[in-house]
């Protein structure tokens, strides 16, 4: 049986399944909204403190994505989201976010003055980048799936991509992409609110498909992954 073959099921068997999951817990995409409301505060407050303000912006940051991690999470795991949920997503996982950017911000503020020096920086620090963005692309579902430090979630996250990027990135990327070209669609001010709503359930349903993903291929091998399909699984 093909690699192929395999894959695709996995892949309708995966956006199916989050499509469900995203509408039956629609609420989900509406905290986008408030995530919203809370950085435009966030932005607006931190040029009146100073350094603090700095501070202010990346926790709340921080914690607008845990809340979001945790929310998928509960999809994923429990399939259906409880407004007990909600209430105990504010705060959760804001700290293991926060490491994780410390620990990239730590690697730029070093490398950073370095490449600097040197005629092909501009080039090093896109690579740089482009480096992080690929093998560091599993650590959002391993903060909330994997529950270990940062460095851990740096590690295990390279680990994964090495062993499923042919699996992993054609479909996150393609949903990344629409999301991306959703939030560009020009529209009227009057119809701004409706294409956010339409980009806050993209992000929804994409999380969702990732955290499903990541679950089938982290406990999984492509040899198993075949027999799961010759036996209907």
């Amino acid at each position: 049986m093909s690699w192929l073959t395999v894959t695709l099921a996995l892949y309708r068997r995966t956006l199916t399944r989050a499509a469900e999951l995203t509408l039956r817990n629609w609420p989900v995409s509406g905290s986008l909204f408030v995530y919203a409301l809370a950085m435009s505060a966030a932005l607006a407050l931190a040029p009146l403190l100073g350094i603090f303000g700095g501070f202010l912006l990346s926790l709340i940051w921080a914690a607008c994505v845990g809340s979001l991690l945790y929310l998928v999470e509960m999809m994923v795991r429990t399939s259906r989201v409880t407004l007990e949920d909600f209430r105990r997503s504010a705060g959760k996982y804001v700290w293991d976010v926060v490491g994780v950017t410390f620990v990239v911000w730590i690697a730029f503020r070093l490398l950073t003055p370095v490449l600097a020096t040197i005629p092909q920086g501009p080039i090093l620090l896109l690579a740089v980048n482009l480096v992080i963005l690929v093998f560091f692309n599993a650590v959002p579902e391993l903060i909330y799936l994997g529950h270990c430090s940062s460095f851990e979630l740096l590690g295990q996250s390279y680990v994964f991509i090495g062993e499923n990027w042919i699996e992993w990135f054609p479909v996150t990327l393609t949903l990344g992409g629409l999301v991306l070209c959703v939030a560009a669609l020009p529209v009227t001010p009057g119809l701004a609110w409706l294409k956010f709503a339409l980009v806050a359930l993209l992000v929804a349903y994409t999380m969702v498909v990732r955290g499903l993903l990541f679950l089938e291929l982290h406990d999984s091998t492509r040899r198993s992954r075949a027999f799961r399909h010759r036996m209907g699984g």
